[in-house]
């Protein structure tokens, strides 16, 4: 439905704006792979063509995070996007990250009981500010859900906790599941 794509693709824009608005040094895209995929992940090329429809004039990076990554892995990855951060400088992260895609009878993975509770646990995390509580997604539970976005909630995670930055201020561009597939669109910078 044209209608519900071009909604969820002005949120995306809109979280694009907030991004690049705060003024990072530069810009990691971050998003989930299956085994087969590399640099030509469909999440990584969304992403930087986000970015490109946003303006964007800054240097543009990419991780590719493997989606059954364990979360170890996750966080630490996070972490060394930020890790060379000086003061003067800033990263900014865009992840791409989907939720559970077994919300309705016509999802891709059918429905299930678990996906709703699932993602409304991600969505508190992401409302809240507390993205270091992303940490505690259960993978088992996520691959069975079909949730994309685990890895990259994760290394978001990892980021946040690595800066020391904790909590921030959240804004709400999109929430939906159109296609039994859950999209958030959130935007978030560190309090202050």
């Amino acid at each position: 439905p044209v209608a519900e794509v071009e909604q969820l693709r002005a949120a995306c824009l809109a979280a694009s704006g907030v991004l690049l608005a705060a003024e990072p040094s530069r810009v990691v895209v971050v998003g989930g792979a299956g085994g087969d995929e590399d640099d030509k992940a469909l999440s990584i090329v969304v992403g930087r063509l986000l970015l490109e429809q946003a303006g964007c004039r800054l240097p543009v990076e990419h991780l590719v995070i493997a989606a059954d990554s364990p979360p170890a892995d996750c966080l630490r990855a996070g972490g060394d996007q930020v890790a060379a951060d000086e003061p003067a400088s800033r990263t900014g992260l865009l992840v791409m990250a989907d939720g559970s895609a077994r919300r309705s009878l016509k999802a891709p993975g059918y429905l299930d009981a678990r996906a709703a509770p699932f993602d409304a646990e991600v969505q508190a995390c992401l409302e809240s500010g507390r993205l270091a509580d992303l940490a505690e997604l259960d993978p088992v539970l996520a691959a069975e859900l079909l949730v994309a976005g685990r890895a990259a909630w994760q290394v978001l995670a990892g980021a946040v906790e690595a800066a020391g930055i904790g909590n921030g201020r959240s804004h709400l561009h999109y929430n939906g599941d159109p296609f039994g597939v859950w999209y958030p669109v959130f935007s978030w910078l560190p309090a202050g």
